[in-house]
This record gives structure tokens, C-alpha cells and sequence, in this order.
């Protein structure tokens, strides 16, 4: 049968696999712990005579290293995480391996729990317990830190951008470029320590290098550009100047292994669109797909080290497994969901071509074409690999992989219709007094979902009514907000206490009803207040960049705090680009109580964050 409507596999397999990649880190975790407690029976060598290890006793699969003198070359001295693979002491066998960038929070050791680290040993210990990979040493090269223990300022763009990329033209001093000594500084020192030091196989086909973001800008361009040392790369997530490093190389494509991947939700920070393109020229120049080039999508996963994490499982089954895998079915998938299955679309949503293999493998094909059928319903953008809802219906898109043909359903709900902005019948005055508004009719006392508000206790802890009104110059929004506890500071952002976010998007239908939230500085207008108390002038977040004549007040009451906004027309009208009749608006009221120890604090949003997955087209839409 040539046509695939997925892959038939028990129990949803494809679903599981992706939940499976995101809740590894629990069983992994055991396996590091049992690891942990290997006892070698030496202790491994000195590496120089300048050098000691502390750490490193017997009892330890982990040796640290001091800060490692650079010579001056680099951002400054580099302490050094060796972690040996378990087994080390009881065999003979050498072995091959990764240098971790970013080292300092690379491995699961005591100075870092599992929010801090990639723990890159995790994935690789399980892998070797499963006999999937062949085991490996894990080298993790610290970041540079002064001596009171403060990171070097810049230290890892200075470290991890080679010159060639030319960002050092528009940073201030003492901020300079030195990749390419760092790389020295990896190769003639570091390297030739650990292969003088321990049972390694230093060919550059076992010899790996690892990174996230700007240290996964690192390992590419230094697996490029000397594959006389590394033959192996882990970028996950890096910096979009790859893209630029690849067009700028000179010379034949390296005899390298590349792994690049990056979140889905990591679209909007200009980072997952450039690494499928990357992707997508390195196969053009001659790479091929799962024998030395994998790129990978995770799914609803942004940028963090706990999606990384979540990729780091395949990365290094990529990099070091015994056998390759073989194909098992094709699926076109929606990458913010774990959901198998139809694309169900409330928004814009990103789709790519995964192919399936045995061992729970699976890539992202950076060459797929897809083809929608009906593009009255949904479009794709080949540029940004977007699907783009145009009304509420069914359709299909099909695609193809090594001969078979894959379609998937594709679903679209209908966009929430607009809520009415009536025109006011009474002045209304910007002060912070409710009083002249006849009508709060709209009420927010619920969380949009429990991870935005993990202490709220009822509407008496956290709730809100509001409505929006225009005369003939200003939108108004009035916002009554029920807080049983204050806490509010002049010199803090309103996200980081009891505050109020209130967002505009007044661009034309076509953009603003499938807005993600994407460049909110220069297309959606953010007006964030805190409540001032008696006596107080508070003045809104970034207030000297909000439209000329944007009036806002937030005050603070006895049950809670009011805030009142204006937004003048002429701002409005500007953003449509035609007399305005529809806006879109969203609003976020935070609470920090006493009793929170997080970050950020509860979050009662009324529509969903236009940020996230949970964003529906159209939501949160006034008409005038």
C-alpha cells in the first residue's frame, strides 16, 4: 500500500515516543545514581604536573579540574568536568569522546540539580544500558569566572564566536570575538591532556564536541571548520549565525556527523526556522539525512536546559550508536503538540515530516515539500513552515519519504467572533476611579491552566472584571482586580509582583487574527502597570515608548488595585492602516503573595498567552 495516512503502530506508538522523550529523565536519573556509585579501582592519572584533580577519589566517577590557565587566549582560565563512562576501571578498552561546552551546567554533579543542567550523563548512562550506544568520557569545559566567583562578562560569546561570523562590530569593548583561540585552547591543551590522561580513542571520528545556544553556535562551527579534530557535533538550538558560517565556508564539505535540533517554540525567537535551513543546505552540499546529518524538532519545547535535555536522549544515540536504525513509518506532525494524530489547528501552527525508526528514533526531514487541498481552509508557508487557518473546515496535506506517500488530516476550528466595543456615554477620566465606568461585564476568575497559577487559592485570592469603551479619540479599558495580599515595589516590572499586562495588536485582520505574539516590541502594544499606593506616581513599564498621548493608571484599593487605560486613535489607525474597527486585546493580571517562592508568581490570563500553543486565532477580538 503506497499511501500512508500516518503509521499504523499499537497504542498510539508515535504519541508515546514523545511523551517517552520528554519523561526520560526519571528512569535515566536512576540509572546515573546506580553509575554514580561505580568505585574504580585506580585513581586516574594526573593529567599535568601544573594540574591536580581534586574530586576525584575513589569513590567518584566524577574529576574535577581547576581553572586551567588559557594563556590569555580566551575569555580567561577554564576549570574542567571529567565524567568517566560506567565501567571505566574495570576494562581495558578505550573510548571515544565529547567535549562539553557550557560545562559548568553540563553534567548532573553536586553543584547542580536537575532545573540547572543539561545532564548530558543521564541520557548517555540509560543509552548505555540499553545497548544502544557505545560509551563514551564526557569532558565539561567550564565557562570562565572571576575570582569572586561572578562569570566573566561576554565570556561566552567571546569564547564561542569565531571572528568570521563579524558580531564583534557591533559589541562594545571589551567584548571581542576569539573563537578560533578558544578552539586552540580546546585543541593543543585540553585535548592533549585528557588523551595523555585517560584510555581515549583521539581520531576526530571519536572525537565529539556539545552545545546550546551560543556554545551550540560553538560546536558547529568548530566541527566545520576543523574536522582535523572534532568529527562529531551536538548543536542544539544555535545561534542563528550558523546559517551565515555555512555560506561563508570555503572549500569542501568536512568529513563530520552534525546533530542540530531546536524547540518548536523556539520559532518565535528566530532560532527553529534557521536551523531547518542549515539543515536543509547542509543536505544540498551533500550531507545526507540519518548517516551524518540529524535534525530533529522538539515538540511544545523551548529554550531551556530542560528541553535540551529532552533531545539530548536521541543526540547522542545519533553520535554513538552500534547499528543505525531502520525505517519504520512517515508521519506529518504539528510540532507544538504531543498529540497524534490530525492537525487540529486553532492558530497558526508549524508542521514538518517525521520519519520513524525502530528504537524510538525519530528525525525532522528538512527536505519535505507538502501539499495542501484545499487552500481555502489552510495554507502553508514553505519560508516558515507555517500552516495558516482561513476558515473553519477539514482539509488534507500530504508529503513524501523514501517512496511513501503521507497525508494527514487537518482540522480548523472556527476563530472566535469579535466582542462588541461600544461607545461610551459619559467621559471617562484616567485617575484609577471606576466610578464613571456604568458596567464591568466581563470576568476573569479562573487560570487559563493550572501551571499559570500554582498557588491560587479562589477568586478572593486572584480575579477581575473589566471592559473596553471608546469616544471619539481614545480606547479605554477599565480593569477591577480582587488581590487578598500586596506586594508591589516602584523599582520592579510589573511581572515580577502583583501587576497588570494588558496587550494591543491593531493590525490589519489578515496578521493580527493569526498573531502569535512574535516582535512584540515593533506589532503589539504592551502597557504593564503595578499598583501605586496613596500618594504614590507610578509610572507604566517603559512609558517613554508608548504611543504619544497613552494615558495609564494603576492604583491600588482596599480589596485589590483598579487600573484605567487610553489608547489614542491616531495609534490605532497607524497600526490598521485605515480607520480602525477591530482590535485585539489580551490581558495577564500577576500576583505575587507572600506564600510563593517561584519566579514569576501566579498569572490569571483571560485569553491564552498569544505566545504559546494554547493561543486561538482571533481570541480576544473587539469590534467597534
Amino acid at each position: 500500500m503506497d499511501a500512508i495516512k500516518g503509521v499504523h503502530r499499537p497504542i498510539q506508538a508515535a504519541a508515546v515516543a514523545r511523551v517517552c522523550v520528554r519523561s526520560f529523565a526519571i528512569a535515566t536519573l536512576l540509572v546515573c545514581l546506580v553509575s554514580c556509585t561505580h568505585k574504580p579501582a585506580v585513581t586516574p592519572v594526573v593529567p599535568t604536573a601544573s594540574v591536580a584533580p581534586t574530586g576525584s577519589s575513589a569513590d567518584s566517577r566524577y574529576v574535577f579540574l581547576p581553572p586551567i590557565d588559557d594563556g590569555g587566549k580566551t575569555s580567561g582560565s577554564h576549570a574542567v568536568t571529567i565524567c568517566l563512562p560506567p565501567g571505566y576501571a574495570s576494562t581495558d578498552r578505550r573510548y571515544p569522546v565529547i567535549y562539553l561546552l557550557d560545562g559548568d551546567t553540563a553534567l548532573l554533579t553536586a553543584q547542580h540539580g536537575m532545573h540547572d543542567t543539561i545532564g548530558y550523563e543521564m541520557a548517555h548512562d540509560q543509552l548505555v544500558h540499553e545497548g544502544l550506544i557505545q560509551p563514551a568520557i564526557l569532558v565539561a569545559v567550564h565557562n570562565s569566572y572571576t575570582a569572586d566567583g561572578k562569570p566573566v562578562w561576554a565570556n561566552r560569546g567571546i569564547d564561542y564566536y569565531p571572528r568570521a561570523t563579524g558580531r564583534e562590530t557591533t559589541q562594545p569593548a571589551p567584548f571581542r570575538l576569539n573563537g578560533e583561540a578558544y578552539y586552540e585552547f580546546l585543541a593543543q591543551k585540553i585535548k592533549p591532556m585528557i588523551d595523555r590522561t585517560y584510555r581515549t580513542r583521539p581520531e576526530p571520528a571519536s572525537t565529539g564536541v556539545a552545545g546550546f545556544s551560543a556554545s551550540g553556535m560553538g560546536a558547529f562551527w568548530m566541527t566545520y571548520q576543523h574536522p582535523e579534530t572534532f568529527g562529531m557535533a551536538i548543536c542544539q538550538s544555535p545561534a542563528s549565525q550558523a546559517l551565515a558560517f555555512v555560506d561563508n565556508h570555503k572549500g569542501p564539505i568536512p568529513a563530520v556527523r552534525l546533530w542540530i535540533d531546536a524547540g518548536s517554540r523556539e520559532a518565535g525567537k528566530g532560532l527553529w526556522q534557521p536551523t531547518y535551513e542549515l539543515s536543509r543546505k547542509l543536505v544540498a552540499l551533500g550531507f545526507r539525512q540519518n548517516d551524518n546529518l540529524a535534525f530533529y524538532t522538539g515538540h511544545n519545547q523551548g529554550h531551556e536546559k530542560f528541553d535540551c535535555n529532552q533531545r539530548m536522549r536521541a543526540a547522542l544515540y545519533f553520535m554513538l550508536r552500534t547499528k543505525a536504525p531502520q525505517l519504520t513509518g512517515v508521519e506529518i506532525c504539528e510540532t507544538d503538540t504531543l498529540v497524534d494524530g490530525p492537525v487540529r489547528l486553532a492558530r497558526t501552527g508549524h508542521v514538518v515530516l517525521e520519519p520513524i525508526y525502530d528504537n524510538w528514533f525519530r528525525l525532522t526531514d528538512c527536505t519535505a515539500t507538502f501539499k495542501v487541498a484545499s487552500p481555502a481552509v489552510v495554507t502553508f508557508d514553505d519560508t516558515t513552515k507555517e500552516l495558516r487557518p482561513q476558515a473553519a473546515g477539514h482539509t488534507t496535506i500530504t508529503s513524501s519519504f523514501a517512496g511513501r506517500q503521507v497525508k494527514q488530516q487537518v482540522e480548523v476550528a472556527a476563530s472566535e467572533p469579535p466582542l462588541p466595543c461600544s461607545a461610551t456615554t459619559r467621559p471617562v477620566v484616567v485617575d484609577g476611579d471606576l466610578s464613571d465606568w456604568s458596567d464591568l461585564p466581563d470576568k476573569v476568575d479562573t487560570p487559563q491552566s493550572s501551571g499559570d497559577a500554582l498557588h491560587w487559592t479562589g477568586a478572593a485570592d486572584l480575579s477581575y472584571r473589566f471592559a473596553c469603551t471608546h469616544d471619539d479619540r481614545f480606547l479605554y479599558i477599565a480593569i477591577q482586580t480582587t488581590d487578598d495580599h500586596f506586594n508591589s515595589e516602584a523599582d520592579k516590572d510589573p511581572w515580577f509582583q502583583d501587576g497588570v499586562e494588558v496587550r494591543i495588536d491593531a493590525r490589519p485582520a489578515a496578521i493580527r487574527l493569526l498573531g502569535r505574539g512574535e516582535n512584540e516590541a515593533a506589532d503589539i502594544l504592551l502597557v504593564a502597570l503595578s499598583p501605586a499606593q496613596v500618594g504614590e506616581k507610578r509610572l507604566a513599564y517603559n512609558s517613554a515608548k508608548l504611543p504619544q498621548g497613552t494615558q495609564a493608571v494603576c492604583k491600588a484599593t482596599r480589596t485589590g488595585h483598579n487600573t484605567e487605560i487610553a489608547i489614542p486613535f491616531a495609534y490605532l489607525n497607524d497600526k490598521a492602516g485605515e480607520e480602525w474597527s477591530n482590535v485585539r486585546i489580551n490581558i495577564v493580571v500577576d500576583d505575587l503573595d507572600s506564600d510563593y517562592k517561584g519566579f514569576t508568581g501566579d498569572k490569571l490570563w483571560w485569553r491564552p498567552d498569544w505566545r504559546t500553543p494554547a493561543n486561538t486565532w482571533g481570541s480576544g477580538t473587539f469590534q467597534r
